[in-house]
């Protein structure tokens, strides 16, 4: 399961990638169609200077809004569990409020059901507190290992396997599936994936050729890529969507996201 989720992220990253620098380029190459206009200086320097300005100063307010690893990660580790404790315990709640409510009017067949979807809530918090437990032990193993505390570190691993042993016990795990089932699972799976990851792939692909066909029209003399303010218009489109760019690629590869990833793929 790691694996296929980390070529999916790794496909989907280096299209986020390919994407932005599409982009990015197509700004370039609007300013440098524009100087081949032979339009005069100052024309050009103040087009050049004002929209280069723009960009490096977008990029710039977005690298000094990026939080750190260390902090984003205290606050991923914090409040992920706490949302999906929050959402199971308020789901809990309102099926034993349900439950009672059945109780009363003597519902046999609705309070079974009741018990049942109560019961499954309650095991998928008692997984949730395994999964995390295991996760903090897990880092409290690789401190203890830093700073040379042998000892602690193997009691670390010692209440890991036992944490672990309860969680295949409890077969709630991908990996704790039998192994045929595993394999034909593994199988639909990474099938799904790959042409899911195969589409979007295309978007850059598709970029590419557009990028293409826009070199083919400047090659073949066309007049409206050599009309000064036709192309005006095109480097402030193009710079308005390498900003998006800019903006899409750090949010995807902030460490808020890279933190969600990484927890999910745990799971």
């Amino acid at each position: 399961m790691n694996l296929i989720d980390k070529i999916f992220n790794f496909i989907v990253g280096l299209t986020v990638i390919l994407g932005g620098l599409v982009c990015v380029a197509w700004f370039i190459g609007s300013l440098l169609v524009y100087c081949l206009l032979n339009r005069p200086m100052w024309e050009e320097v103040i087009l050049l200077g004002v929209t280069i300005f723009v960009f490096l100063w977008f990029c710039v307010s977005l690298i000094r809004r990026r939080p750190s690893r260390d902090s984003s990660r205290k606050l991923q580790d914090d409040g992920n569990w706490g949302e999906n404790k929050e959402e199971l315990e308020a789901y809990l709640d309102e099926i034993e409020e349900e439950l009672r409510k059945a109780l009363r009017e003597g519902k046999e067949k609705e309070t079974q059901d009741l018990e049942a979807a109560r019961k499954d809530i309650l095991n998928q918090i008692e997984g949730h507190h395994l999964e995390e437990t295991v996760e903090k032990l897990r880092r409290l193993r690789e401190e203890a290992r830093k700073a040379g505390r042998t000892v602690e570190a193997e009691e670390h691993s010692k209440r890991i396997e036992k944490h672990d042993a309860k969680m295949k016990e409890r077969g709630d795990r991908f990996e704790d599936l039998p192994k045929l089932v595993r394999l034909f699972a593994y199988f639909m799976l990474g099938s799904f994936v790959f042409s899911v990851a195969l589409i979007i792939l295309m978007i850059p692909t598709v970029m590419l050729l557009v990028t293409w066909g826009l070199w083919e029209e400047w090659a073949g003399g066309s007049e409206w890529m050599r009309s000064p303010g036709v192309m005006i218009a095109v480097v402030v489109g193009c710079l308005t969507l390498a900003c998006l760019a800019v903006r899409y690629v750090s949010g995807f590869f902030s460490p808020d996201k890279s933190e969600t990833k990484k927890k999910r793929a745990g799971n």
